[in-house]
């Protein structure tokens, strides 16, 4: 029999949960945890360079859609901008190793943020500063949780564990300003994790 030929890229999923599935004001308690995790469905390792998929930033920009099924509406969001200025072209740009990722085959990697709160509930409509987004949950309501979409993208990645992809023989360490900056020059085309087909997460808020 004929060896199974490898895509020319992998298959990457993605699966999600948040617990506990009560967000609470006044619990001593650390808040709720939102994870996702990533599974590399090839059958090599791969390097990825997670730039997308940093939680706390995308709960940061209001991305994830968060339903109040008990008065049936879309919880209104703040959307905080992040942008990337590259410094000058003599400035040494150091390359941010904390920011690769090696997923090997069928071993989740599992990314966290806190699904934060503030100690104190929503206030009236008529404030035109009341909490918005996960810190104006409403006390006694039912919410689910949605993915939204534009988060669910790797810009690079490479065949290999992250210490040979970094660092790759007779070429000596990856040029920092090249990969955070350089957006076009990757080693391959990105991959698309289809975030938008996560399922729908339940939770509640509590006193």
């Amino acid at each position: 029999m004929d060896p199974i030929e490898e895509p020319s890229e992998p298959r990457v999923t993605a699966d999600w949960s948040l617990e506990p599935t009560e967000h609470s004001y006044s619990s001593s308690n650390a808040p709720p945890t939102l994870k996702v995790s990533l599974t590399n469905h090839a059958t090599r390792p791969i390097t990825i360079y997670n730039e997308y998929m940093i939680l706390s930033r995308v709960l940061a920009e209001g991305t994830f859609i968060i339903y109040d099924r008990t008065s049936d509406t879309v919880v209104d969001q703040m959307r905080t901008r992040f942008c990337q200025l590259a410094p000058p072209t003599k400035v040494h740009v150091p390359l941010p190793e904390r920011m690769f990722y090696t997923l090997y085959p069928m071993e989740p990697v599992v990314f966290t943020a806190t699904f934060g709160r503030n100690k104190m509930p929503s206030q009236p409509d008529i404030n035109p500063h009341r909490p918005r987004g996960v810190h104006g949950l409403k006390i006694g309501h039912d919410y689910v949780l949605r993915p939204g979409k534009g988060w669910g993208y790797i810009r690079w990645w490479e065949w290999g564990e992250k210490d040979e992809v970094i660092n790759p023989p007779g070429r000596g360490k990856l040029d920092g300003r090249e990969i955070v900056y350089k957006q076009r020059k990757t080693p391959h085309p990105g991959l698309h994790v289809h975030v938008e087909e996560l399922p729908e997460i339940s939770f509640r808020c509590v006193e």
